[in-house]
């Protein structure tokens, strides 16, 4: 499960999974929202057109992934993101639920890490 959950963040950083906008419909979850790291918060049209216009791979490595499972359809994963860019650091949380035996992404939150 947690190599699953894991490979599905890393495809909202890849342009050519995000460039399929029925990859990012099915990924989530219809009621999806997000807490930016800006403090905004972002609903799922949003981060859909947002992501689906990437001009190319996000350069974001993922640093202690952890996955807990706190029900049967509800997965809590928390991890670092590492923005190469810019050499930022943000902490991540995503909720993921089991909807119509498919696991989406029903709410994320970024933070910036600071030091």
């Amino acid at each position: 499960m947690k190599e699953l959950i894991l490979g599905y963040e890393k495809d909202f950083f890849s342009q050519s999974f995000c460039s399929n906008i029925k990859n990012l419909e099915s990924r989530l979850s219809k009621e999806f929202y997000e807490y930016g790291k800006s403090g905004s918060v972002h609903d799922r049209a949003i981060v859909i057109n947002s992501l689906n216009n990437l001009p190319s791979d996000r350069q974001i490595e993922i640093l202690q992934f952890e996955l807990t499972q706190l029900s049967e359809c509800v997965l809590l994963v928390n991890y670092i993101s590492h923005h190469k860019d810019d050499n930022s650091y943000v902490l991540r949380t995503s909720i993921w639920i089991n909807e119509d035996e498919t696991w989406k992404l029903f709410f994320h939150q970024g933070t910036p890490q600071y030091t």
